[in-house]
C-alpha cells in the first residue's frame, strides 16, 4: 500500500477536521497527527497492512474524505478538460483501493 497515498489522505484529514471541528477535537488531532507522523518515518514506500488495520478509526474516515475530495477534483478535470489533472486524480483515487479493501471489515466501527 501507498505510503503517499496514505500521507496525502491523512494531511487532507488532519486540515478538515481541523477547519470544521466538532467539539473538542484536541484527542482525534493528536490520534491523526500520531499516524501521519509514523506514516512520514517508514523506509521504502509500503505501509505494514496489520499497522493499518490497528488504526482503522484513524485511516477509515482520512481514506473517505480523502476519496470525496479526489471525485470532487475528478469532476472539476472533467468539467475544464483537464486531462492532465484528471489523469492525476484518477491515479490517486485508484490508489485508495487496497486501503478501502483492506479496512472493509472494519466499516461498522466508524460509522
Amino acid at each position: 500500500m501507498n505510503k503517499d497515498t496514505l500521507l496525502n489522505a491523512l494531511n487532507d484529514y488532519l486540515l478538515h477536521i481541523q477547519l470544521d471541528p466538532i467539539g473538542d477535537i484536541t484527542s482525534k488531532i493528536n490520534a491523526v497527527e500520531a499516524c501521519r507522523n509514523y506514516v512520514a518515518a517508514i523506509d521504502g514506500d509500503v505501509v505494514n497492512a496489520d499497522w493499518v488495520k490497528s488504526n482503522c478509526i484513524i485511516i477509515l474516515p482520512a481514506i473517505d474524505y480523502q476519496r470525496k475530495a479526489l471525485k470532487r477534483k475528478i469532476d472539476d478535470a472533467k468539467i475544464i478538460n483537464d486531462e492532465e489533472a484528471l489523469s492525476k486524480a484518477r491515479a490517486e483515487y485508484r490508489n485508495l483501493q487496497p486501503f478501502l479493501n483492506l479496512l472493509k471489515p472494519f466499516r461498522t466501527l466508524t460509522s
